[in-house]
């Protein structure tokens, strides 16, 4: 598994891609995390709150 590992790493097109998508992934979750203006963010807490039974 390691040497099939090291031959997708060692394959250019490959490892520009899989590192484009987990640049990708973080930019992402940073972005998460910045507010947007005119957010009501009680509401949106409420909205995304998991409803109790």
């Amino acid at each position: 598994m390691l040497n099939r590992i090291l031959q997708i790493w060692k394959a250019k097109d490959l490892r520009k891609n899989i590192l484009f998508v987990l640049a990708m992934l973080v930019i992402f979750r940073f972005a998460a995390h910045i507010p947007i203006p005119g957010v009501n963010l009680e509401a949106l807490r409420d909205f995304l709150r998991p409803i109790k039974f």
